[in-house]
């Protein structure tokens, strides 16, 4: 359903309007319900670059991303794409959260254990 609103949309808007990148992410929660790895990385690369132009410099919105991309990555074993998207999430968690919030810390354990 997600896949045939993208393709109707998709001749209407660009990939980075904001109706696109709604059904995206609906479509990535429907891969990741489906435990379809490989589809929600996919539509989660498409999601974080344009999240990061239409949301303000430390959002959560942008934050959450980064998170489940990196992930995604570390559960299909491309560890150093994940550590990279995790240190990314982490970098707005801490302006947002504040460097001793438990989420913070939790982030940081699991960059740690991938060392």
């Amino acid at each position: 359903m997600c896949e045939l609103s993208l393709e109707k949309m998709g001749a209407i808007f660009a990939d980075t309007n904001v109706y696109m990148l709604h059904m995206m992410y609906q479509a990535m929660g429907v891969c990741l319900y489906m435990q379809d790895w490989d589809g929600a990385m996919s539509y989660g690369e498409k999601i974080v670059q344009p999240y990061s132009i239409h949301y303000p410099a430390y959002s959560l919105n942008v934050a959450s991303m980064y998170l489940k991309l990196g992930r995604l990555y570390l559960g299909l074993e491309k560890k150093s794409q994940g550590v990279k998207a995790l240190n990314k999430a982490l970098a707005i968690m801490e302006v947002a959260h504040g460097k001793d919030h438990h989420y913070v810390a939790e982030v940081k354990r699991e960059i740690v254990e991938q060392k």
